[in-house]
């Protein structure tokens, strides 16, 4: 209730007082200015939820964000604090998913599609004849799935092997993520009865 009131007694003050305010030690104002701000990172965070990282993450990047702004505004710089702190949280975001995408991260952000799997290069010291049964292993397990697995089932797993959340494939494929578990378990029971 005290916590309320403090936040309803911050209303009136303007981004700049509120700024000044947290540097001065008072937490409550850095909360009024998360609360002023929560619809720009949000907006902010998902015109990028699709480049690697996962979107509650991205508005914890949105807040530090903020958080940076608030600590590192300068009034006579020229610029409003809004302005200032909607540049700190784009860049924070766009950081943060330049880092989700670094060399460490291409091997899940390159994954191919289960279709392209049977075109797939194959290291250059295979002798001829074990590309020739690796190819007929990959072809014979791609045929089977697409025999075996419904048009649901196989999108789901797709959409996994590219490296998606259950959360991004329920939203790709417009089915929930109960649905896209479900679909998951009976893909792995019948890669099972296939071993």
């Amino acid at each position: 209730m005290l916590e309320n009131e403090r936040l309803d007694g911050f209303e009136n003050l303007d981004d700049t007082e509120l700024v000044r305010l947290y540097n001065n030690g008072d937490q409550t104002a850095f909360q009024q200015l998360a609360v002023r701000y929560i619809f720009i990172i949000r907006n902010k965070s998902s015109d990028l939820h699709n480049m690697g990282i996962e979107p509650d993450d991205l508005f914890q990047e949105g807040l530090l964000g903020l958080h940076n702004a608030v600590r590192s505004f300068d009034e006579n710089g020229g610029a409003s604090f809004g302005t200032y702190a909607s540049v700190c949280i784009r860049n924070r975001l766009v950081s943060a998913v330049r880092s989700a995408n670094t060399e460490k991260n291409k091997i899940n952000n390159a994954a191919s599609s289960i279709d392209d799997a049977a075109e797939l290069p194959l290291p250059s010291d295979f002798e001829p004849e074990n590309a020739v049964i690796i190819n007929e292993g990959l072809n014979s397990l791609l045929d089977y799935l697409k025999n075996n697995l419904s048009s649901t089932e196989l999108s789901v797993l797709s959409c996994y092997i590219d490296g998606m959340t259950y959360h991004q494939i329920a939203e790709k494929l417009n089915v929930t993520q109960k649905a896209c578990d479900n679909a998951m378990q009976r893909v792995r029971r019948k890669l099972r009865i296939k071993a």
